[in-house]
């Protein structure tokens, strides 16, 4: 993609009717937008979970799988399941005895005082399963989930929920790192389906802190600040073509005060607002330098206008030079 800018276009008649314009804001907006969407909306809206989802808004916590290990101990049966325990793997008819079924499905492995302690898994009824340690009658320390929709989570628990390291997988999601309270919290790495791969720093269950991030189809990648899925605060953005913007950010848009590059060796120096060139900045091209202020991408107010033959210096409004 390349930027769409005119040359700058110097009337001999008393510079009346100069008109600068430079419409590369146009095009980043457009490079923009499809790319910080897929933060805000891409993480597995589609997922389905054992609890019921009342939110609309589409994070990635929204659609992990909490393991609903709360019931109490309903009744001991022996009863003939599949075991999954390797020593036990290749035979499937093999009987068990310590089976316990409770309201929401059926566990195998040991109690110590009417609780479950130690290793142990739970078939639940709908066709998923957890394998892992116990303690307490909750699951405690290392163990895995495998829901019904080929979900699957492994790594460490506490007090029944997703916390310290762990593994998450899905059909269009990866993620590898730490949790809190079964939302992933602190370093990690997310990786989502032929968009982007993400590794840095998260905050209940969202991009929040410090990361890169690197978008597959165009090969741009951004790295820097994140505040809750979005591009906020200082960072750098390396666009596929070669462009480079470095600065500050607000809601995944140019903002503030930064710096562009373009590989043609024009440089555009100051402040952006939301995504456009707007208040004081200083634009270096091979033919002409303008120094002044914006608003909305284009020349407006007082600025100064440079070039090899000519300068002009006073108002602007909407890219044209006034008398």
């Amino acid at each position: 993609m390349g930027n769409q800018c005119n040359h700058v276009e110097i009337n001999d008649n008393e510079f009346k009717s100069v008109q600068i314009e430079d419409d590369s804001d146009s095009f980043l907006i457009q490079k923009f937008d499809p790319k910080i969407n897929l933060l805000k909306n891409s993480d597995l809206k589609n997922i389905q979970s054992l609890d019921s989802l009342n939110s609309t808004k589409t994070q990635f916590h929204d659609k992990v799988k909490k393991v609903p290990f709360n019931v109490k101990l309903h009744r001991k049966r022996t009863l003939h399941y599949e075991s999954i325990h390797d020593s036990q793997a290749q035979s499937p008819t093999n009987q068990v005895s310590e089976y316990f079924e409770y309201p929401n499905g059926v566990y195998q492995g040991y109690l110590v005082d009417g609780k479950r302690e130690g290793q142990g898994q739970f078939f639940y009824h709908d066709g998923s399963y957890f394998k892992g340690d116990w303690k307490n009658d909750m699951a405690n320390g290392f163990g895995k989930i495998k829901f019904q929709e080929g979900e699957q989570y492994e790594g460490e628990f506490l007090n029944d929920q997703q916390h310290g390291f762990g593994k998450y997988i899905s059909n269009q999601l990866k993620y590898e790192g730490q949790w809190k309270e079964n939302l992933p919290c602190g370093n990690g790495i997310e990786i989502y389906n032929k968009y982007y791969i993400y590794e840095g720093e998260f905050q209940n269950g969202l991009k929040h802190g410090k990361g890169k991030i690197q978008w597959y189809k165009d090969d741009s990648r951004y790295e820097g600040e994140f505040c809750e899925n979005q591009l906020n605060g200082k960072g750098i953005y390396y666009f596929g073509d070669k462009e480079i913007y470095e600065g500050q950010f607000k809601d995944g848009k140019m903002h503030g005060y930064g710096k562009f590059e373009w590989p043609n060796g024009k440089i555009y120096e100051g402040n952006y607002y939301l995504g456009r060139k707007q208040g004081f900045g200083k634009f270096t091209a091979p033919d002409r330098i303008y120094t002044g202020e914006w608003y909305d991408g284009v020349y407006h107010g007082y600025g100064k206008l440079e070039n090899k033959d000519k300068v002009i210096e006073g108002y602007w409004v909407n890219g044209v030079f006034q008398k």
